[in-house]
C-alpha cells in the first residue's frame, strides 16, 4: 500500500510539472502548496511579456527607433558639418514646435478639457510672464538657462512616462520592481546630466571654498551610485527570470534606446552646451510624443457627438492632414515672430528681449501641462484613450 501511494505521488508530481512547464500555462496561488517544486518546475522556461502601447511595429518605429536619428545628429556634430545648425532650425519649427502645439489642441482647444481643467489651464497662462519678469529683474540669462534645463528634464520625464505605460501595459507593477525601476532610471539619467553640467557651465568655480573641492568628487559618487542601482536592477531581472515572472520586453527596448543615448550625447566632448545637447536628443522625444498624441487623438473620431463634445479639437485632430498642417503653421508663425522681432528695437534692447522671452511661454506651458494631463491612474479617460 505504501508503495502504491509513493507511485501515486510520483505520477501527481510529473503531472504538475507538465502542467506548469507548458507554454502559456499560468501558476496560480492554489498551486503554491507545493513550494518545493516551484523553482525547479520553472527552470529553463523564460517567460516574456510583450504587450505594446500601439503595436510592436509602431512602438519600435516611433518610440524606440528615433534614437537612431539622434545618433545621426551627434555624428554630424562630431564631424563638424556646419549644416547641423540648419537641421536643428528646420526640426525646431517644422517638427518640434508642432508637438508643443499638439498639447494645446487637447487642452485649450478641447471643450471638454476646458470644462474639466479650467483652473489648471488658466493658471498655466502665468508662465507667459515668467520670461518678461526675469528680463525686467536683470535675470534673463538665468531664465534662459532654466528653460533649457527644464527642456532636458521634460525629455527625461517623458522617457519615464513611457516606461510607466509599458509597466502598466505588461502588469509589471510589483512594489519592488517599481522602486528599483525608479531608482535605476533616476541615477542613469542623473549621472550624465550632472557631469555635463559640471563640465560645461563651470559654475562651481565661482563658489566659495571648499565647495569647488567637494563638487569635483560628485561625478565619482554619482557613478558609484549608478553602478550600484544598475546592479540591483539587473539582479532583479535575473531573479524574475529564474522564478518564472515575465520579463517586460517593451520596457527593456525603451531603456536600451534612451539611457545609452543620453550617456553618449552628454558625455561626448563635441556636445558643447545644453542647447546643442537638447537639440540632438530632441528627435526621440518629439517623435515619441507625436505618435502617442496621434494614437490618443483617435478619441476625436469616435461617436457622433465628437464635434459637440470637443469643439475645435475635433476638427484639428480628426484627420492626420489637419494635425500636420495646423502644427506646421504654428511653427512657421513662431519662426516669423522671432525672425522679425527686430521691429521691437524701437522700445530698446530690453523690450525686444522681453518679447523673445515671452515667446518661450508656450514651451513652458507645454512642459507644465504635460506633467499633469498624462496621468493614467488619476485620469481614467486617458487610460481608456491609450487602451491601458
Amino acid at each position: 500500500m505504501s508503495s502504491f501511494l509513493r507511485n501515486l505521488r510520483t505520477v501527481a508530481y510529473h503531472d504538475r510539472l507538465l502542467k506548469w512547464s507548458t507554454p502559456g500555462a499560468s501558476l496560480h496561488l492554489s498551486d503554491m502548496s507545493a513550494t518545493a517544486y516551484t523553482l525547479p518546475d520553472r527552470v529553463g522556461h523564460l517567460a516574456m511579456s510583450s504587450r505594446w502601447i500601439i503595436s510592436a511595429r509602431d512602438d519600435l518605429l516611433w518610440f524606440v527607433g528615433p534614437a537612431l536619428l539622434c545618433y545621426l545628429m551627434l555624428t554630424i556634430q562630431i564631424a563638424g558639418f556646419g549644416w547641423l545648425v540648419l537641421i536643428i532650425a528646420l526640426w525646431t519649427y517644422l517638427v518640434d514646435s508642432p508637438h508643443v502645439f499638439s498639447t494645446f489642441t487637447r487642452t485649450y482647444f478641447d471643450r471638454e478639457e476646458r470644462r474639466q481643467r479650467r483652473g489648471l489651464l488658466l493658471g498655466s497662462l502665468v508662465l507667459f510672464l515668467v520670461g518678461p519678469v526675469a528680463v525686467l529683474l536683470g535675470a534673463s540669462k538665468y531664465f534662459f538657462v532654466m528653460a533649457i534645463l527644464w527642456s532636458h528634464f521634460h525629455q527625461v520625464k517623458q522617457h519615464y512616462g513611457f516606461t510607466v505605460l509599458y509597466k502598466k501595459k505588461n502588469d509589471d507593477i510589483e512594489d519592488l520592481d517599481n522602486k528599483l525601476d525608479n531608482v535605476f532610471l533616476f541615477m542613469a539619467f542623473l549621472y550624465p546630466a550632472a557631469v555635463f553640467t559640471l563640465n560645461t557651465m563651470q559654475f562651481w568655480q565661482r563658489l566659495p571654498n571648499p565647495l569647488p573641492d567637494l563638487i569635483q568628487y560628485l561625478p565619482v559618487v554619482l557613478l558609484a551610485g549608478t553602478v550600484m542601482a544598475g546592479a540591483m536592477w539587473l539582479s532583479r531581472q535575473v531573479q524574475r527570470s529564474l522564478t518564472g515572472k515575465p520579463l517586460n520586453l517593451p520596457k527593456y527596448a525603451l531603456l536600451a534606446a534612451t539611457i545609452p543615448l543620453h550617456w553618449v550625447v552628454l558625455l561626448n566632448a563635441s556636445t558643447k552646451n545644453w542647447f546643442v545637447a537638447v537639440s540632438i536628443l530632441a528627435p526621440l522625444h518629439t517623435l515619441q510624443y507625436h505618435r502617442l498624441m496621434w494614437f490618443y487623438d483617435r478619441k476625436y473620431s469616435r461617436g457622433e457627438d465628437c464635434k459637440e463634445r470637443y469643439g475645435v479639437a475635433e476638427f484639428i485632430n480628426r484627420r492626420l492632414l489637419h494635425y500636420v498642417v495646423f502644427g506646421v503653421l504654428y511653427g512657421i508663425a513662431l519662426y516669423l515672430l522671432r525672425k522679425h522681432s527686430g521691429f521691437l528695437a524701437v522700445g530698446g534692447h530690453a523690450f525686444r528681449e522681453m518679447f523673445l522671452a515671452m515667446l518661450l511661454g508656450p514651451l513652458l506651458i507645454h512642459f507644465y501641462l504635460d506633467s499633469k494631463i498624462w496621468r493614467v491612474r488619476r485620469d481614467p479617460a486617458v487610460g481608456k484613450a491609450l487602451q491601458i
